[in-house]
Order: structure tokens, then sequence, then C-alpha cells
């Protein structure tokens, strides 16, 4: 039986358990020639909580620029993180959006279906790790 895989979903918050999920989606990608979507969701909590506080803090800057810097930021660490893994030739396209990093998984956003998604999981509070450590989870047929 063949395996027939075009996309992979990759997600990304720049952790070491999220290192290895897109390590893990990168070698996949190539050994399938598959094209491979890097995701990184900008937290729409810390946007809030930053927006709530905004008065009380002695700065001009605004939640306009707070996401600006975020994603000027997720961008240029996208862009590290492929030329450092040498995947310029598997990487499609990568994907920076703001909402719940847990609900953008099955949220369809994306206006594509990818055959595999893969992410690492530790949870940004801990609730999807393991008792032994960061773990990966990889799954097939997700629709993103």
């Amino acid at each position: 039986m063949s395996v027939d895989i075009e996309t992979i979903l990759v997600g990304t918050d720049f952790s070491d358990a999220s290192a290895a999920a897109t390590a893990y989606a990168i070698s996949l990608a190539r050994a399938l020639n598959a094209r491979l979507y890097l995701l990184h969701v900008v937290p729409e909590e810390d946007v809030r909580v930053l927006t709530a506080i905004r008065a009380y803090l002695q700065s001009e800057v605004t939640p306009e620029t707070l996401v600006d810097t975020f994603y000027t930021e997720a961008t240029k660490r996208l862009a590290t993180l492929v030329e450092e893994a040498q995947a310029a030739d598997v990487v499609h396209e990568r994907l920076i959006v703001t909402g719940d990093p847990m609900g953008c998984w099955g949220s369809g956003w994306c206006s594509s279906a990818c055959a595999v998604y893969a992410r690492g999981r530790h949870g940004k509070t801990g609730r999807c790790g393991s008792p032994s450590g960061p773990s990966m989870s990889v799954s097939r047929s997700w629709c993103c």
C-alpha cells in the first residue's frame, strides 16, 4: 500500500517540543515529496492582556503595534527555522495567525486540506504534556 500524502501542517511556538515536531515534519515532507506548511499562532489572549493593561503602561505602544511586532518577530523566526533546517525546498508557505493556539487546529481557517499535521505537545501551561516530558503528536486526515 502506497502512502499518498501531499500536504503536511506543522505548528510551532518555537519551543523545544515544537522544534522536534518541525524537524520530523521536514524529514517526512522530504521523504514523501509533500508540501509543508509552517504555522505559528500569536495567542489572542496575550494581545487582549496587553491591550487591557495598556493604560497602566507608560508607553505609547498601541495594540496594533504590538500585534505587528509579534508578527514581525514570528516571520523572522520562521525564516530562520527554514534556513537552519535547509528546508526551503519543502516549505510551501509560512502561516501566522492570531487566535487560540489549541483551537486553531480544528478551526477550518486553512483553505487546503492537510493529510498530516505534526505539533510538539507540551502546551503553554503544560496541559497537553506527559509526565515524562515533551512529546509529539502526528495525526493523519486532519482538515486544517
